[in-house]
């Protein structure tokens, strides 16, 4: 039903690229979960409401299960609402969804106002070979973004933002996304830049999420034209500010865009998707 989408794990143990520095493991740690939904499961609901329904009924049944199979058991599910996101619909199809779950601690019953739990879904996209992997959490089975894709999708997640592309796209302005780029500066310590075969598919990775949304890259003067932005933007924002050198973050980037366009696969330019009715 979900492919979670942007899970971090890595079975490397490389050395650290001699042109990084250690970035700390604990300098900016994400404690928001991602999903994505899958194509297969969007070909089955077509209607937006209908897979809002469908997952708010599983995740629904599978939470109070696994809370029921406590001993004693701590925690009961007090409401989950899963809705369209955006609610009208995507103006180009992308249609994702976005659970609200609140939980009420039993050991706790007089405590009131406990922040809901929010889980984004995703709207499908186009995966290869290299996108996912299969985790053991559990003792269950979880399809996950191999770190290849995860790189990718970073990549593609700042360029999505340069004002040329929000030009391009005719849509909301964004922030310039450079909160992305000590984790890029940190996938380059556990991937060194000689390992052809990781950042090759990291490339074609970069490629085709930029394809399913039409985003282009004529190389590294894409990022070089908005460095003076993304050192503002890093400056101002002082938990990423805190957690590597802006000079070091752009470096990184640099290496790893250099290394890609090695193996030929930047530049490209794709047509932005056509705009659907709601």
């Amino acid at each position: 039903m979900l492919a979670p989408g942007r899970t971090r794990y890595s079975t490397r143990c490389s050395s650290p690229s001699p042109r990084i520095r250690h970035v700390p493991e604990a300098a900016r740690q994400s404690l928001d979960l991602d999903a994505n939904v899958t194509a297969e499961f969007v070909a089955a609901f077509p209607e937006a409401q209908d897979r809002a329904g469908q997952i708010e009924r599983r995740m629904g049944a599978a939470l109070s299960r696994h809370f029921e199979r406590a001993n004693p058991v701590r925690y009961e599910l007090e409401t989950i609402r899963v809705d369209p996101k955006p609610p009208g619909g995507h103006p180009r199809g992308w249609n994702a969804l976005q659970a609200q779950i609140r939980v009420r601690d039993l050991a706790r019953p007089g405590m009131r106002g406990i922040p809901s739990l929010t889980i984004d879904l995703a709207a499908p996209e186009r995966l290869s070979d290299h996108s996912t992997t299969t985790l053991d959490v559990g003792g269950r089975k979880v399809t996950a973004y191999t770190l290849e894709r995860i790189a990718g999708e970073k990549l593609r997640a700042f360029l999505s933002t340069t004002p040329e592309h929000q030009a391009k796209k005719a849509g909301i302005r964004e922030t310039l996304r450079v909160k992305d780029l000590p984790d890029l500066a940190r996938i380059l310590e556990h991937a060194p830049l000689g390992d052809h075969r990781f950042w090759k598919a990291v490339g074609e990775e970069f490629r085709l999420a930029c394809e399913g949304r039409g985003v282009d890259c004529a190389g590294w003067s894409s990022f070089e034209a908005v460095e003076a932005l993304a050192r503002e933007t890093y400056a101002k924002d002082a938990t990423v500010a805190a957690t590597i050198p802006f000079d070091l973050a752009w470096q990184a980037l640099r290496s790893i865009v250099s290394r890609i366009s090695e193996e030929g696969i930047v530049p490209f330019t794709f047509r932005m998707p056509e705009r659907t009715e709601p």
